[in-house]
């Protein structure tokens, strides 16, 4: 049986570290994705929806732009970076066999999953890809949100 997330709003956070996923200040188009110990506003929030081509997309709540993987951008490793974009982006989840009612969130076209750099719980700690391993820390819990306006 195969269960999805439900098209809607989540604060995602890492089972390791028990951080959010977070677009660093609100910034624009490409914004750092870093982790965060929690502000409740629109830059933790997210925007999950299964799409019929390219698996699921994952939009910032407070900023309007995608989660994207940039291998241009050298900035956080060799590999690239994880930021914002204007483009859709292809992302899929996999449930975590790691950890119970948990996800990898795997980028279609690299394979490689979304990390906490170091497994920091540091506010601000960057989050990268790394290979896509059944490991608590590549595991994501997807809460249910629901936006304030006026929080983005």
């Amino acid at each position: 049986m195969s269960i999805t997330i439900p098209t809607g709003s989540y604060v995602i956070m890492n089972a390791t570290t028990h951080t959010y996923l977070n677009v660093l200040n609100f910034e624009g188009v490409p914004g750092d994705i870093v982790n965060s110990v929690g502000n409740r506003l629109g830059n933790d929030i997210w925007n999950v929806a299964n799409t019929e081509s390219c698996g699921v997309t994952i939009q910032s709540f407070g900023t309007g732009a995608f989660l994207s993987f940039d291998q241009s951008n050298k900035t956080d490793s060799v590999a690239g970076s994880v930021v914002t974009s204007y483009s859709i982006y292809p992302w899929s989840l996999q449930q975590s066999t790691a950890v119970p009612y948990a996800w990898n969130i795997v980028d279609k076209c690299t394979g490689k999953a979304l990390a906490v750099q170091n497994d920091s719980i540091a506010n601000g700690a960057q989050v990268l890809e790394d290979d896509n391993i059944n490991n608590p820390s590549r595991a994501w819990l997807f809460i249910a949100k629901e936006p304030i306006p006026g929080t983005n």
